[in-house]
């Protein structure tokens, strides 16, 4: 899916989105929840050639892939929590969406612990 098709779909999903809200909000933000939904997942589609091509690239490159695995893991959450604190916003759930926000900054510190354990031992054998 090209970003023309993303951009096209999420301009036609707002336009029905504020025509819909005035006679039906709930309709409304189902509406923009759901082509969100459908957008992100129909990328999602594209996500196995990517991490090929970024394996054939870290193969190449003689990298861990354990320490970019955690990248990986850690860039998804971000990409999950604004995506559902985005979503909380539009609904009008201010408290909600700080929580979420909240939660993924832990969640993202908690997954990145190895790495900057794996930098400590590197910069703790650089002073040996």
């Amino acid at each position: 899916m090209s970003i023309l098709t993303v951009c096209g779909a999420a301009i036609l999903t707002a336009v029905f989105a504020v025509m819909l809200r005035s006679q039906s909000p709930h309709s409304a933000l189902l509406l923009s929840l759901a082509s969100g939904a459908v957008i992100i997942l129909s990328l999602l589609k594209n996500m196995p050639d990517m991490l090929s091509g970024v394996r054939s690239v870290l193969s190449d490159g003689g990298i861990d892939t354990a320490d970019v695995a955690i990248l990986f893991k850690v860039i998804g959450i971000c990409f999950v929590t604004e995506f559902t604190c985005d979503c909380a916003t539009e609904a009008g759930l201010l408290s909600l969406s700080t929580n979420i926000s909240f939660a993924g900054k832990i969640l993202v510190l908690l997954t990145a612990l190895p790495l900057f354990e794996n930098i400590l031992d590197i910069i703790t054998s650089l002073n040996r």
